[in-house]
């Protein structure tokens, strides 16, 4: 089953398609001038038996022409991909009637350094080199404001290119994904994906500038939504219940976004809870705890 090493640039394509001709830009790939993106179906299958399908294809269409780019996210070398690769290209020009391009995505460089290894089909001049992204290939976000900005600077994490052992990596990434004006979704999973591209002591200093730097943008973000929701379904109970409600839903939110995995018996204390100070401290424990046990102390309600 994919993991989140081999879900999270996919899902970044999937938010935001204009990812691949900011990519092939850096790889000095010509790509339609004003182009539009979309995300086209995966599925590249023919009346071969066999199902073919690429992890995504983006269709990048502008006034000079149609570019079709497909996408493949390797986390480790994988041999029978020199049979199928090829394949997806012949057959994504067939569907989509245009240029195509491969593009490898890959986390370490040894599985990048396969997948640079150019597939020789056997026919005279159709070999394959494919397009490969890596720690030293992802282009780093440009200055002034971009299409992808965002998507380059998490896809930087996932790759590599960008150090979050390094404090100055870390708060570049949280600084840029920050003022990208994403949706409260996307802030939130691209929140989760630079997570998970971080070791646990990367992952809590993470937290640590989400929680004192970037708290507006992160911290008080999730509890904004969380508190406008719970009390908007409280009203008409009373604004007492109502803002208890609010900052119970705004904790669940919170929790969740940390990538804790919320037990129904916590979700429904929390839920049941009208105290607003036990929910404050709550609050307050979530923000630095490395476990649920630290924000709910196992024998406290009888676990």
């Amino acid at each position: 089953m994919p993991g989140i090493v081999h879900e999270g640039p996919v899902e970044l394509l999937r938010c935001n398609p204009l990812l691949a001709a900011e990519l092939l830009n850096g790889l000095g790939v010509a790509v339609p001038s004003g182009c539009a993106a979309v995300m086209a179906a995966g599925d590249v299958s023919s009346a071969l038996p066999a199902e073919l399908r690429a992890d995504a294809v983006i269709l990048l269409e502008g006034p000079e022409g149609k570019l079709a780019v497909v996408i493949e996210v390797q986390t480790a070398p994988d041999n029978d991909k020199s049979w199928v690769w090829p394949a997806y290209l012949v057959l994504a020009r067939a569907q989509h009637r245009c240029r195509v391009v491969l593009m490898v995505i890959c986390r370490d460089l040894t599985t990048a350094r396969w997948a640079r290894q150019t597939i020789v089909t056997g026919h005279p001049g159709f070999d394959l080199a494919p397009l490969v992204i890596d720690a030293q290939t992802t282009p780093a976000p440009p200055a002034q404001a971009s299409a992808a900005n965002a998507e380059l600077a998490v896809l930087g994490a996932l790759t590599g290119a960008i150090d979050l052992e390094n404090e100055d990596g870390r708060r570049f990434v949280l600084a840029t994904v920050a003022a990208a004006g994403l949706s409260d979704d996307r802030l939130r999973t691209y929140t989760h994906l630079i997570r998970a591209a971080a070791s646990a002591s990367a992952r809590n200093a993470l937290e640590a500038l989400m929680t004192m730097v970037f708290k507006d943008e992160f911290i008080d973000r999730y509890f904004a939504e969380g508190r406008a929701k719970g009390e908007a379904e409280g009203r008409a109970k009373g604004e007492a219940e109502g803002r208890a409600k609010g900052e119970a839903a705004m904790l669940i939110r919170f929790l969740a976004a940390r990538g804790f995995d919320l037990p129904d018996s916590i979700r429904e204390r929390v839920m049941a809870c009208g105290n607003l100070d036990q929910l404050g401290a709550w609050a307050d424990a979530a923000a630095t705890a490395i476990s649920l046990d630290e924000v709910f102390p196992p024998g406290e309600d009888g676990r």
